[in-house]
């Protein structure tokens, strides 16, 4: 879903689905998993503005990851429920939760060139 260029409005309705979901989460207390720390980064939206695919960062117990976004998919349909209580569209997209790696591989690049510099320092 992620193209080269969006229009002004993907970008608009994106903004406001990020912050609607983020007060979905606040007020469902869904930001704190038992280990976890949720964060919603962004929501993507297609050209048509009938899918959107909301990427979340989680802090915390590595392994769950995984189970944790499956079981935000599953809840897709009651989010979007929530999201149309909140927002004037005239469809609702369709929402697909994805798991941002951004910070996982900042952070191992970031390991990465500190343990080749220590190399040179030596």
């Amino acid at each position: 879903m992620k193209s080269k260029t969006k229009s002004q409005r993907q970008l608009q309705i994106g903004e406001n689905i990020k912050r609607v979901m983020s007060e979905i989460f606040l007020r469902a207390d869904i930001l704190t998993v038992p280990g976890s720390l949720i964060t919603v980064l962004e929501a993507d939206v297609s050209p048509d503005a009938k899918a959107v695919r909301i990427f979340v960062d989680i802090f915390g117990n590595e392994e769950m990851h995984g189970k944790i976004v499956k079981k935000l998919n599953e809840a897709a349909p009651h989010f979007r429920y929530q999201l149309a209580k909140k927002i004037t569209l005239r469809s609702v997209p369709e929402i697909t939760f994805a798991l941002d790696k951004t910070s996982a591989k900042a952070k191992d690049l970031d390991s990465l060139l500190n343990s080749e510099s220590n190399k040179f320092k030596k």
